[in-house]
């Protein structure tokens, strides 16, 4: 018998007297309560009626319309939902995912890679690929797959494992099925989907032509009605979509090449009359028994863009939420928390990225995010699933047939020799991740003869071809060259080695690691390496040893050991390293981010390292007197008097203060905001008349969007103890009010409010008219600015207020210079039209953060470099 699916007899279904179902012409009729099942069911009577009315099949019009609805049903019901087996991760509760409601669609190259896969841009040292290697590499515009298969009697898809090849078939199986062909461009096609490993183990045992497979294949799914006649006619009129798929999964290189002509006799004969098809397969072993027919494209699956990994994770959390939640505001409300985290967990880490652009890659790391693992922090765990699924799980289920497609691996003999391999490729080719086939072949001699192997040749040759067939982990990347798949992958392997060389003693990996401190090849290595230690073994103890050897020996230049440290603490806490190291670390961290001479760009990452950590500054909510008296202002310096003491915070506004304003439903409170605040928060002040710079910021931040700063959910700028930003004039005036309910020992005839202009300049410079509030000339190491960085370039974003301590005013006010304007409580012009603000910005130019310069913003804008102080003073007289 041929390798098939178990049977499935067309069930009969008793309707309950509540329940009517009407097939018209174009559409069917629902009353009372029914499953989307029988829906599905009743629209296949209408399909299969409109599918033969202008032909003249040999069959009685009732037999096929009950045999072709039979067939509808079935492929419905039995690709309907996302398979979820072996992708080695078990969820809360059964998953039941729409296929159609999570499928995004593919892209690809009409034409072969070098090797086995696509040279990315991994494999060419870590940059993007230039428009001439581009060229010269022949990389054509990837196009949709299904504009291939409209262009084209039929086409071999080919792509990595992972990439969709049978989530595509599926795809087009369960469109036709549903009489939605149009939609794609392939109406009124009957979809005839099957394994091509079926086929080949049918062959083994007798010959038999495809036509007579297919016959069998599907014998029985509809009780005694003539599935196979019905079939058979389809291909007479040329009707039939043929999905065959998974020609890789035919082992047997003899047996392919049978089925390979097969095939191309199959499709020679029948593609003349309109049918169209598609085959499937990796790329290896593809070479090798390549078919040549007429109208036959050839392409490869692409990986995706952001574009397409956001498209599937707005699918994604969209339908995760709908089945847990129903169709509610609360399912929207979390899937787009869900959407937004995953999106961040993903374009946070360079190796996460990189692997969410295969479907199979990002739905594992979709599935372990929403069981709670926190990435990219914890990545070592969706790694270390990742070359599980790939060795093992999904390997054995991925097959349509139901068998594994070739013998099974040993997953963790098979780890013990791609660790040090890995390693060794990282060593003699770091951040390029290729390596000669000779060479190749001699290391993993050298291996196999230090496990005592007595064939090391023999054994090194049969792991090659099993990692390679099999796993598709290791490939040919060109020619004469193998890699990893993903660099992502050597990096992983080459940290399980490094762990486990090891063996329970830091000093080996310490004296590894600490030889790569600041070589960018190494950065992630490490980090993983520290995470397996602490998460993989448990053994939490080494990897603090290894955090607090680098910051107390601090190799490689100045800072990077320190930084490095502390990413790995923030990617394996709580519980990869104990609390001992981790408070040595956060202190090495506080003198890393304020010491003058490390690069500008590692103490803002110093910074927002402490922020993540949960450390804070002890004086954050402190405030610094400013006497009254007479003070220089403006770029003449000319003397002005303020006739009142006052108390300027001594730090801009952080997120973590906003945050208790949020908390406390500060957006909610009608009292805490101006009327043309709330008119603002509530949309009423849309409805003014306006000018077009005013209706433009109102249109870019609508309703929706005013309840909390706009870059709140940005995951560098709302960290914790940098300044919050995109914050419009009436919010910051409205935590002013809220906070006056909160600080009771406040003088008598003061409030908490908006620094006035004059005030703010007097905290910054001092009284004796100084540039800068450290004094005349600009001092990169001193501020937050575009000419902070070395490269005069910028350092990327807002740094911890507390970053800069030989940028503090003579009253110990911090950031007054740089890092983010700050609003004041006056007008800049006669007409009211716009509010001073003051300070610079991490993306203005030094001359902007002199302590006279004056700027100016309409109340509505909320820019990513726009926050603001408070002080203590004078209540500001009403007129």
């Amino acid at each position: 018998m041929a390798d098939r699916k178990p049977s499935t007899k067309q069930p009969t279904r008793q309707p309950k007297p509540t329940q009517n179902i009407q097939a018209g012409d174009d559409s069917i009729a629902v009353a009372g309560s029914v499953t989307e099942s029988a829906i599905i069911h009743g629209q296949t009577i209408v399909l299969a009626e409109r599918f033969w009315r202008d032909l003249k099949p040999a069959l009685p019009a009732e037999t096929i319309h009950q045999a072709t609805a039979a067939y509808l049903n079935y492929l419905a019901d039995r690709h309907y939902y996302l398979n979820m087996k072996g992708m080695g991760v078990a969820d809360r509760i059964p998953l039941k995912l729409k296929l159609l409601d999570l499928y995004v669609p593919l892209k690809a190259r009409m034409e072969l890679p070098e090797g086995d896969t696509w040279k990315r841009d991994l494999s060419l040292a870590g940059r993007d690929i230039t428009d001439h290697e581009q060229e010269v590499l022949h990389f054509g515009d990837p196009v949709p797959l299904i504009n291939v298969l409209k262009s084209h009697a039929g086409m071999v898809v080919l792509g990595d494992p992972g990439a969709g090849k049978t989530t595509f078939v599926k795809y087009l199986a369960i469109k036709l099925a549903r009489g939605e062909g149009a939609e794609i461009g392939l109406n009124n096609y009957l979809p005839i989907l099957l394994p091509l490993a079926g086929y080949a183990n049918a062959l083994q045992t007798r010959d038999i032509p495809l036509d007579d497979f297919i016959a069998e294949y599907f014998e029985g799914i509809g009780a005694n009605l003539p599935i196979s006649d019905m079939l058979n006619e389809a291909l007479k009129a040329g009707r039939a979509l043929i999905l065959l798929d998974g020609l890789d999964e035919v082992r047997d290189l003899n047996i392919r090449n049978t089925v390979v002509e097969r095939v191309v006799d199959f499709y020679t004969f029948h593609h003349h009359q309109g049918n169209k098809f598609v085959i499937t397969s990796r790329v290896v072993g593809y070479r090798a028994v390549r078919p040549s027919a007429e109208d036959l494209a050839e392409c490869t699956i692409v990986d995706f863009e952001d574009d397409e990994i956001e498209e599937f994770i707005n699918h994604w959390t969209g339908a995760l939420e709908k089945q847990a939640q129903g169709n509610t505001s609360v399912a929207y409300s979390d899937a787009d928390t869900e959407r937004r985290e995953l999106i961040d967990a993903i374009h946070q880490n360079p190796g996460v990225r990189q692997l969410a652009s295969t479907p199979l890659l990002l739905t594992i790391l979709a599935l372990m995010k929403r069981q709670g693992v926190t990435l990219p922090e914890r990545r070592v765990q969706l790694y270390d699933q990742y070359v599980n699924t790939l060795l093992s799980t999904w390997n054995r289920a991925r097959s349509l047939s139901g068998r594994a497609p070739g013998r099974d691996i040993d997953e963790i003999q098979t780890v013990r020799i791609l660790a040090p391999l890995a390693l060794w490729m990282h060593e003699v080719s770091p951040g390029v991740g290729l390596v000669g086939r000779e060479d190749m072949r001699r290391k993993l001699e050298e291996l196999f003869h230090e496990r005592g192997d007595v064939s090391p040749h023999q054994a090194a040759r049969q792991f090659l071809q099993d990692v390679r067939e099999h796993a598709a982990l290791l490939l040919e990347r060109g020619p004469a060259e193998y890699g990893f798949i993903h660099l992502t992958f050597e990096e992983y392997l080459a940290a399980v080695a490094l762990a486990l060389k090891g063996q329970g003693d830091s000093k080996p990996i310490i004296e590894t690691l600490s030889a790569h401190v600041g070589e960018q090849a190494w950065r992630e290595v490490t980090l993983l390496t520290i995470g397996y230690l602490g998460i993989r073994q448990q053994l939490p103890k080494i990897a603090g040893e290894v955090v607090e050897a680098l910051v107390k020996e601090k190799p490689g230049p100045a800072g990077e050991a320190v930084v490095l440290a502390g990413d790995a603490v923030l990617d394996t806490w709580p519980g990869g390293v104990p609390l001992p190291s981790r408070e040595k670390v956060i202190q090495a961290l506080i003198e890393t981010m304020q010491d003058a001479s490390i690069r500008s760009e590692l103490r803002r990452h110093a910074g927002l390292l402490l922020g993540r950590l949960g450390w804070r500054p002890n004086d954050l909510d402190r405030f610094v007197e400013v006497a009254e008296g007479q003070y220089q202002v403006g770029v003449k310096k000319e003397a002005k008097q303020i006739p009142y003491s006052y108390f300027i915070a001594k730090y801009p506004v952080t997120n973590i203060q906003y945050a208790r304003f949020v908390k406390e439903d500060g957006y909610k409170i009608k009292e805490y905001w101006s009327e043309a605040g709330w008119e603002w928060r509530t949309g009423k002040y849309d409805s003014r008349t306006l000018q077009d710079v005013e209706r433009d910021w109102l249109e870019h931040r609508p309703l929706a969007k005013r309840n909390m700063p706009h870059y709140w959910h940005n995951i560098e700028l709302s960290n914790p103890i940098v300044p919050v930003v995109g914050v419009c004039w009436y919010e910051a005036e409205a935590y002013c009010n809220w906070l006056s309910k909160k600080i009771v020992a406040v003088p008598e005839g003061y409030v908490i409010r908006l620094p006035r202009d004059e005030e703010w300049e007097r905290a910054a410079r001092g009284t004796d008219g100084r540039e800068y509030p450290w004094g005349d000339g600009f001092n990169k190491t001193a501020a937050n600015t575009w000419d902070s960085d070395a490269t005069g370039s910028g350092l990327g974003g807002t740094t911890a207020v507390c970053t800069f301590p030989q940028g503090a005013s003579p009253e110990d006010a911090w950031d007054m210079s740089g890092n983010a304007w700050e609003w004041t409580g006056s007008w800049y012009d006669d007409e009211k039209k716009y509010r001073i603000v003051r300070g610079g910005s991490w993306i203005g130019y030094h001359w902007f953060a002199r302590a006279s310069f004056c700027n100016w913003s309409i109340p509505l804008m909320f820019n990513d470099d726009l926050g603001f102080r408070i002080v203590i003073a004078p209540k500001d007289k009403k007129k």
